[in-house]
């Protein structure tokens, strides 16, 4: 075409857009001859108004969206990838099974927006708006939502893992069978919220606000929930093994049949609260408070019990464990604990000197650190017992332990099976 010929046709362009009365931008994209599902990726679109707008498999990738109103538009499996729609108006928009990986929605008014099935991996939408928005199933993997508003959302089965979720705002969301493997959920507000059967292995929710949430069935395993408030939580059935409780806030909560295995709840607040057939083997009870507590059923095997708060409601599974405690808490010298059932229990630094252990059943227990200065120790069964560091030892006493099946840690860590 020659130079003479595309001048007048450019001119003939701009007198038909110019001249019509259109400001709709579609209507004009026609006028101009362009396809708005091809011709506008990576292009200069922002505070364009495109309100109500079909653009339903357009291809918008790497255009630049900011502060444009997008609400109400069919957006269904519109291709946004890396897409820039920071301060953007999606409210009550379709975007549906769309692909907006990597795109910036920062500040954006996604509020009652649908997002189901949509692809928002590595999205940044911090400070956005998400109020009501339908996000079942979407992929919100490595996505940045610190600090935004999520409250009342259908998340339900969506892909969370890894996503920074600190200090958002998820109070009544339903995020039932979610996946917030590795996520963080620190200082997040999640009262309310509905987790049951949620995937929170390895997650992070210090500090974060889990009042009165269900957390039925959930897998927390390793999860890390140190100063977490979990008061009237229901957390039946609920694996938490492994997981850090440090002065986390449980009064009151159902935790009945959980797996709490070598859990720390070392000053925990489980006052009032539902432990009955839950697993607490090993667990770090340390200054934790069990007032008004139901332990019935609960397995405490070399659980630490020392300076735990308890008292004459505290429900134990069996007179053993206050024993335990009693002896932990309290010191034992002197006492006669003649054919006494003491085994599994975590006795590590308790004070048994002149104790009588004769014939009681010590089998698995541990006593590392314990005073046993002239404690009376014969006919006692000490197999797979834990003796290290203790006064009142001698070696002869000590190649005696071992031969009736008791195991010596040195001062390095090392263990002495039995000969």
């Amino acid at each position: 075409m020659k130079d003479e010929e595309f001048l007048l046709e450019v001119q003939d362009l701009l007198q038909r857009i110019m001249g019509s009365a259109s400001k709709d931008f579609l209507e004009l994209a026609k006028i101009a001859d362009l396809n708005p599902a091809e011709d506008f990726a990576g292009g200069e679109l922002s505070e364009t108004d495109l309100r109500s707008a079909d653009l339903s498999g357009a291809n918008l990738s790497e255009t630049d969206l900011r502060s444009a109103d997008l609400s109400g538009a069919d957006l269904s499996e519109i291709d946004l990838r890396d897409a820039n729609l920071s301060g953007a108006d999606l409210s009550e928009a379709d975007l549906r099974d769309a692909n907006l990986s990597g795109a910036d929605l920062t500040t954006a008014n996604l509020k009652d927006t649908n997002l189901k099935g949509t692809n928002l991996c590595r999205a940044d939408l911090s400070g956005a708006e998400l109020s009501s928005a339908e996000l079942r199933v979407a992929n919100l993997s490595d996505a940045n939502l610190s600090g935004a508003d999520l409250s009342g959302d259908d998340i339900r089965g969506a892909d969370l893992s890894a996503a920074d979720l600190s200090l958002a705002d998820l109070r009544n969301a339903d995020l039932s069978a979610a996946v917030l493997r590795g996520t963080d959920l620190s200082y997040a507000d999640l009262s309310n919220a509905n987790l049951k059967g949620a995937d929170l292995r390895v997650a992070d929710l210090s500090h974060a606000n889990l009042t009165a949430a269900n957390l039925r069935v959930a897998d927390l395993k390793v999860a890390d929930l140190r100063g977490a408030n979990l008061e009237n939580a229901h957390l039946k059935g609920t694996d938490l093994s492994n997981s850090n409780l440090e002065d986390a806030n449980l009064k009151g909560t159902d935790l009945s049949n959980c797996n709490l295995e070598d859990a720390n709840l070392k000053g925990a607040n489980l006052s009032n609260c539902n432990l009955e057939d839950a697993h607490l083997k090993g667990v770090n009870l340390s200054n934790c408070n069990l007032e008004d507590a139901n332990l019935k059923g609960t397995d405490l095997s070399c659980a630490l019990l020392r300076g735990v708060t308890i008292n004459d409601a505290t429900q134990l599974n069996e007179t053993k464990w206050r024993l335990v405690w009693e002896i932990v808490n309290q010191g034992a010298e002197g006492r006669n604990l003649t054919d006494t059932d003491l085994s599994y229990a975590n006795l590590d630094a308790a004070n048994l000197k002149g104790a009588r252990l004769v014939r009681a059943n010590l089998r698995d227990s541990k006593l590392l650190g314990a005073n046993l200065i002239e404690t009376d120790l014969s006919g006692a069964n000490v197999k797979n017992a834990r003796f290290g560091n203790n006064l009142g030892i001698s070696e002869e006493m000590k190649l005696e332990l071992i031969r009736r099946g008791a195991i010596f840690e040195g001062s390095k860590g090392e263990r002495r099976s039995r000969l």
